[in-house]
C-alpha cells in the first residue's frame, strides 16, 4: 500500500492552527486553568531543580503535579517570556491533539479517509474548543494526545511483536506520564485495555478468517498467545508511570490528600443544575448526541467490543451525580476529588473516529448512495447540511460562551500592582488579592511576593482552607460560607501569616476588610485598592520548607524532558532518517481490517432518525421553556424576579422599564433615586433566593408579598417587600413606590475638624527607615477585662481608652490559659470593637475565641450560606485566666465620628432608635456597638448591629436590635495585671500617666433598664464610609 500525504489531515492542521492560533490570543488568558500553569513555568524559568516554592500557602511543592508542560513552557520563555510559552505550547499541543485523532481513528478504522475526516472533526469539536478555550486544560490535552499517537505503536507491538514498536510506544507512555498524571493511569483501562482487546480481535479474526467464526475460545488461544507480550508492555509501562515521576508517588505518600473536597459542577445532578449540564454535558457531546445510536451500534460490533465497554463506562461516570451509579461506582472518596467532566472529554474523543466514519459515509460514502437511491438529493443535502450547520453552531457556542458568561474579572493590569510590591520593601510581608480570578497566578508570576492564597487547589496546606470547601481566598464570596468564614479568619489574625496588604478588585470586601480594623492604603492606577493592616511583624528571614533528597530533584528536573527528547528522537528523527535513507516502511496491520461498508439496516435508520428527531423536540421544548422562564413580563411573578434581577446586577436601567409607564416615573428621575441610596444591602448584597406569594388578586392587577435573602459580606439579610403588579397590553408591571422625602435643614453646611497627614520616609532611601521617622506608638489603656462564658463559648470583654493625644489604630490579642498557665487559644478582636480611636475616646471590645470550622470529619457543612456562622474553638481544659495584649498606632484615616444617637425607646426588651449624621460625609454602613453592664457599672457583655441602609448628610436613620438575655452569663476571671499596652505593663500607663481619672464620668454615657442579667446599657457607634471625599 503506497503511502501518500492525507489532503484532509493536512486541511485540518491548516486550517485548525489557523483557527486556534488566531483565537487563543483572546481566549488562553480567561481560561481557567492557563495562567497557573504559567506560575508553575515561572517556577522552572526561576529555580529549574528547587521544588519548594514559597509564594503561595505559605510555601508548597510543585511535585505535586507532572512537570513537563511547565518545564517546557519554562524552557520556551527563554526565547520569548512566559506567555510566549504557553501560546507556544498551546499551538504544538492543537497539532499533537489533531495528528493524534488521526492516528487513533487509523487503528480504529483502518481506513485513512476516515481518519482524515476525524482529524478535520477534532479540530473543530465543542469538546476540544471548551477544553482548550475555557478550560485552558494544556498538560491534560498533551497527556491524552500524546497517548493517542502510542495506541498504533502499542497495536503492532502487541501485534506483531517488533521490538520498535515496543520502545516508541513506551517512550510516549513516558511522556504522557510526565505531561499529566491521570491521563496515563485512567487512560490503561479505558483506552489500553479496550486496545489490547481489538488486538486479539484482529489476530482471532486472521486466524478463522471470518468475523462469525470468532468463539471464545479462538479469542482465549489468541490471548494466550499474544500474553507474553501483553504482560512486557503492561510492565514497560508500570516503570514509566513509577518511575517518570517518582518525586511525585513519594510527595502523595508523604503529603495525602486529606482536604475537604471543593464542589464541582461535573459532579451535579444535571437535571437539576441545568448550567453544569450545559457546561459538562452538552457542550462536549455537542452534534454527537444526534448520533448516540448509531455509536454505541458501531462500538458494539464484535471487533470494537472492548471500546463499547470502556464507551459505555465513561459516559455514565460522565453524567456526574444525575444518577447514583458514577458514584456507586468509584466510591465516595474518588467521586468527591475526582472532576468527572474528564470522562466526558474521553467519551467523546474514543468516539471521534466513529463520528469520522460517519460523516465519511454521509459525504461521499454508502449512506449517500443510499439516501440518493431511496431519496434523490433533497433529502441527503438537508441531513449532510443540516449535521454540518449544527457541527459549526455547536462550535461557535462553545467558543462564545465566556463572552456571554465571563468566568474570570475583567483583565487586570499587574504593573502598578508589581511596583507596589517591588518598592519600600513591601514584598517583606504577605499580601492577599481579591476578586482577582485565575490572574491571581499571573501576579504572583511576576513577583517574589508571597501571598497567603493560592491557585492548585490540592497544594493546600493551612487548616483555614483545607477544613473547608474553598478553592481560593480571592473569590471566597462564591463559595458561601465556607469562603467568608475562611476569609474573616485570616483577615482578623493576619499576624499569625504575616499579612499586611490587600488588593481589592471587588468592594464586596471593603466593608468586611473595614471592621475587622483594616485601613485603605491608596488605590493604585489600575483601580485596584489597597488595604493595609498597620502592627503586623515583617517575614522572619528564614522560612521553614519540606526538603527532599536531592536524587529525587534531579529526576524532577531531568527525568521529563529527557523523556520528551528520546520520544522525539525514536517517533520523529529516526523514522525521518530511515525514509531518507530511502528505506520502505512496512504497512501497519490494522489497515487490513478496515470494514467494509455496504449501507445502514433499515432498523438502525429509523432507531437514529427517532432519536435524532427526539433529541431535537427536547432541544426545542427546553428552549420554549427557557423562553417561558425567562420572559420578563410575561407573568406577574416573572416581572418581579425580573425587577430584582437587575437591581441585584445593578442594571437601573432595565429594572426602570419593568415599572408602570403610568407612574410618572421618569428614567432621570428613577436613576436619581437609585444615586443617593446607599448602604450594607444596596451598595454590597447579593441576592441568595426569592420568594413570591400573591395575597390578592383581580383581573389585571395583582398585590405580592416578596420575601428575599440577601448575601452580604457581614451578615444574612432577610426583607420582605410588598407590590402592587398591574397589566397593560398583555405586559404586566410593577408600581413604583414612593421615596423618602426626608430634606436637610440646610444648603450649605460648614465643618470644622483636625486633620492628620503621616508622613512616613521623608528621605527617599532604599534603607531602613530613620529613628526620626518613627513615630512613638499612641497609649493605651485598658480600663476593665473580665473572661466570661455565654452559651458555652468563651469570650473576654472589657474597655480600652486612647489616652494619647492623637489618633490610634488599634489591635487587641487574648489568649487563654489554664491553671498551670498553658496556653489553650489565642485570637484577635473581629467586629466587636470600634478600631480607630480618636484622642481620649474609649471603646468597648469583645474577643471570641474562634476554631477552624468543620475541622473534625463528623462535621456536617451547612448547606447555604451563614455570614453569621461562628464555631468556638474546641478546648481540652477548662481556662481560667486570660491576658491582653494590645497595641496602638498613629492612625490618620477613617477618624469619623459625626454620627449621634438622636433618640432612642425601649419596648418589650427591643431598643429602637434615630441616628443623626450631622457631618460632611455619607456614612454607608453604620456599626452600633451596645455594652451591658451590672448595677456597679461593670461590663458583662458587648453586642454590634449593622443598619442596612446609609445615612446621608444631615439626615437621620432609624435601627431597632433586641437587648439580650444574659442571666446565663456567667464570669470565670477578671482583672488588669495580665494586660499590656504596647509591650508595657498596662497598671505601670495607668499609674503613671492616668492616675487622676474621673470615674464619675462614665455613667453619663450608660443608660438604666432592668434587663435579664444587667442593670444599664451603653451605645456606641462606629460608622464605615464606601466613598469617602
Amino acid at each position: 500500500m503506497k503511502k501518500q500525504t492525507n489532503i484532509t489531515l493536512a486541511i485540518a492542521l491548516v486550517f485548525g492552527l489557523i483557527f486556534h492560533g488566531a483565537t487563543i490570543f483572546f481566549t488562553l488568558e480567561t481560561t481557567y486553568d492557563a495562567l497557573i500553569h504559567l506560575f508553575f513555568a515561572d517556577h522552572y524559568a526561576d529555580s529549574w531543580f528547587e521544588p519548594w516554592d514559597y509564594r503561595w500557602y505559605t510555601g508548597f511543592t510543585v511535585q505535586g503535579y507532572p512537570p513537563l508542560v511547565h518545564q517546557c513552557i519554562a524552557l520556551l520563555s527563554y526565547i520569548g517570556g512566559l506567555k510566549f510559552g504557553m501560546f507556544t505550547m498551546a499551538l504544538l499541543i492543537i497539532a499533537l491533539f489533531i495528528t493524534g485523532a488521526y492516528r487513533f481513528a487509523l487503528v480504529i478504522s483502518g481506513n485513512r479517509k476516515i481518519a482524515g475526516y476525524t482529524a478535520l472533526l477534532a479540530a473543530f469539536s465543542s469538546m476540544f474548543l471548551e477544553t482548550l478555550h475555557i478550560f485552558g486544560q494544556l498538560p491534560s490535552l498533551m497527556g491524552i494526545s500524546i497517548l493517542m499517537h502510542a495506541l498504533p505503536e502499542i497495536y503492532m507491538w502487541i501485534k506483531t511483536g517488533r521490538k520498535f514498536k515496543l520502545i516508541s510506544s513506551l517512550s510516549m507512555i513516558a511522556v504522557t506520564v510526565t505531561s499529566h498524571h491521570v491521563t496515563p493511569i485512567f487512560g490503561m483501562v479505558f483506552f489500553i485495555f479496550p486496545l489490547i482487546g481489538l488486538v486479539i480481535m484482529d489476530a482471532s479474526k486472521e486466524a478463522v478468517e471470518i468475523n462469525t467464526k470468532i468463539t471464545f475460545k479462538v479469542f482465549l488461544q489468541q490471548f494466550k498467545r499474544l500474553f507474553g507480550r501483553i504482560v512486557i508492555f503492561g510492565g514497560g509501562s508500570l516503570v514509566a508511570i513509577v518511575g517518570c515521576i517518582l518525586p511525585y508517588w513519594v510527595n502523595s505518600k508523604r503529603n495525602p490528600i486529606t482536604q475537604v473536597p471543593i464542589p464541582h459542577g461535573s459532579r451535579d445532578n444535571f437535571l437539576e443544575v441545568t448550567s453544569s449540564g450545559l457546561v459538562f454535558f452538552l457542550i462536549p457531546w455537542g452534534i454527537l448526541l444526534f448520533i448516540l445510536p448509531y455509536l454505541f451500534y458501531r462500538f458494539y460490533s464484535k471487533r470494537l467490543l472492548f471500546f463499547g465497554l470502556s464507551f459505555s463506562m465513561l459516559t455514565l461516570l460522565g453524567t456526574g451525580g444525575t444518577t447514583p451509579l458514577p458514584k456507586m461506582l468509584l466510591g465516595d472518596t474518588a467521586f468527591n476529588i475526582l472532576t468527572l467532566d474528564r470522562f466526558t472529554l474521553w467519551a467523546t474523543i474514543m468516539s471521534l473516529p466513529l463520528f469520522g466514519e460517519f460523516v465519511y459515509r454521509l459525504v461521499e460514502g454508502d449512506i449517500r448512495e443510499q439516501l440518493l437511491k431511496a431519496f434523490k438529493k433533497p433529502l441527503h443535502y438537508v441531513l449532510a447540511g443540516g449535521l454540518g450547520i449544527s457541527f459549526i453552531a455547536a462550535a461557535i457556542f462553545a467558543m462564545s460562551l465566556n463572552y456571554f458568561r465571563p468566568s474570570q474579572p475583567q483583565r487586570i493590569n499587574m504593573l502598578p500592582i508589581v511596583n507596589f510590591l517591588n518598592q519600600d520593601q513591601h514584598d517583606q510581608w504577605r499580601y492577599l488579592p481579591l476578586g482577582f480570578g485565575d490572574q491571581m497566578a499571573w501576579l504572583s508570576a511576576q513577583t517574589k511576593a508571597m501571598t497567603v492564597d493560592g491557585n492548585y487547589h490540592s497544594a493546600r496546606r493551612l487548616p483555614e482552607l483545607t477544613t473547608r470547601a474553598i478553592e481560593r481566598l480571592e473569590n471566597s464570596k462564591f463559595r458561601g460560607v465556607e469562603g467568608i468564614g475562611s476569609l474573616q479568619q485570616f483577615l482578623t489574625v493576619p499576624e499569625k501569616y504575616n499579612l499586611k496588604y490587600i488588593f481589592s478588585n471587588d468592594k464586596f470586601y471593603d466593608p468586611i476588610l473595614y471592621f475587622c480594623g483594616w485601613q485603605r492604603l491608596q488605590q493604585l492606577e489600575n483601580g485596584i485598592m489597597v488595604w493595609e493592616r498597620l502592627n503586623i511583624s515583617p517575614l522572619p528571614k528564614v522560612i521553614p520548607k519540606e526538603d527532599v533528597p536531592n536524587f529525587l530533584k534531579l529526576m524532577w528536573g531531568l527525568i521529563p524532558v529527557g523523556t520528551l527528547l528520546l520520544a522525539f528522537i525514536i517517533n520523529i528523527q529516526l523514522p525521518w532518517y530511515w525514509k531518507l535513507k530511502g528505506k520502505s516502511n512496512k504497512v501497519d496491520d490494522y489497515f487490513y481490517h478496515a470494514p467494509k461498508f455496504n449501507g445502514i439496516s433499515r432498523g438502525l435508520s429509523f432507531i437514529n432518525g427517532a432519536w435524532a428527531i427526539e433529541m431535537i423536540g427536547i432541544f426545542v421544548f427546553g428552549i420554549y421553556h427557557f423562553y417561558l422562564d425567562n420572559a420578563t413580563q410575561i407573568s406577574a411573578e416573572n416581572v418581579v424576579k425580573s425587577y430584582y434581577d437587575a437591581l441585584d446586577f445593578m442594571e437601573f436601567e432595565r429594572a426602570h422599564s419593568y415599572l408602570d409607564p403610568d407612574a410618572d416615573v421618569s428614567l432621570s428621575q428613577y436613576m436619581l433615586e437609585v444615586s443617593v441610596t446607599d448602604g450594607l444591602l444596596s451598595s454590597y448584597a447579593k441576592m441568595d433566593s426569592i420568594g413570591i406569594t400573591k395575597t390578592k388578586e383581580t383581573n389585571n392587577t395583582i398585590e405580592m408579598e416578596v420575601a428575599t435573602k440577601w448575601i452580604t459580606p457581614l451578615e444574612k439579610v432577610d426583607r420582605t417587600y410588598q407590590h402592587t403588579v398591574i397589566k397593560k397590553n398583555g405586559q404586566w408591571y410593577i408600581k413604583p413606590k414612593k421615596v423618602d422625602n426626608d430634606i436637610p435643614p440646610n444648603q450649605l453646611i460648614a465643618s470644622n475638624q483636625t486633620q492628620y497627614y503621616n508622613h512616613g520616609r521623608r528621605r527617599i532611601t532604599t534603607q531602613q527607615t530613620y529613628h526620626e521617622d518613627i513615630l512613638r506608638q499612641p497609649l493605651l489603656e485598658v480600663l476593665s477585662a473580665k473572661l466570661v462564658k455565654y452559651k458555652g463559648s468563651y469570650s473576654i470583654v472589657g474597655e480600652l481608652q486612647n489616652i494619647d493625644n492623637v489618633p490610634a489604630d488599634i489591635s487587641i490579642k487574648g489568649t487563654l490559659y489554664n491553671e498551670n498557665d498553658k496556653q489553650l487559644a489565642q485570637h484577635d478582636v473581629k467586629f466587636h470593637s470600634k478600631h480607630k480611636l480618636m484622642p481620649k475616646e474609649t471603646t468597648s471590645f469583645r474577643i471570641d475565641f474562634e476554631g477552624i470550622a468543620w475541622s473534625s470529619t463528623k462535621d456536617t457543612l451547612p448547606p447555604t450560606f451563614d455570614p453569621d456562622q461562628f464555631t468556638p474553638i474546641s478546648l481540652a481544659e477548662q481556662p481560667v485566666t486570660f491576658d491582653l495584649q494590645c497595641a496602638g498606632n498613629v492612625a490618620t484615616t477613617d477618624l469619623y465620628k459625626s454620627v449621634a444617637l438622636q433618640e432612642w425607646h425601649m419596648n418589650q426588651d427591643i431598643l429602637r432608635g434615630t441616628l443623626f449624621n450631622f457631618g460632611t460625609q455619607e456614612v454607608t454602613i453604620p456599626q452600633i456597638l451596645t455594652s451591658y453592664y451590672t448595677e456597679a457599672g461593670e461590663i458583662l457583655w458587648l453586642e454590634h448591629h449593622f443598619t442596612l441602609d446609609g445615612i446621608r448628610i444631615q439626615r437621620k436613620q432609624t435601627f431597632e436590635m433586641p437587648l439580650l438575655d444574659l442571666s446565663e452569663l456567667e464570669i470565670i476571671a477578671e482583672g488588669l495585671e495580665n494586660c499590656y499596652v504596647n509591650g508595657l505593663p498596662n497598671a505601670e500607663i495607668a499609674e503613671r500617666y492616668f492616675s487622676d481619672r474621673n470615674e464619675q464620668l462614665k455613667w453619663e454615657m450608660m443608660r438604666p433598664y432592668n434587663g435579664d442579667g444587667f442593670s444599664y446599657f451603653q451605645v456606641e457607634l462606629n460608622n464605615y464610609i464606601g466613598n469617602p471625599k
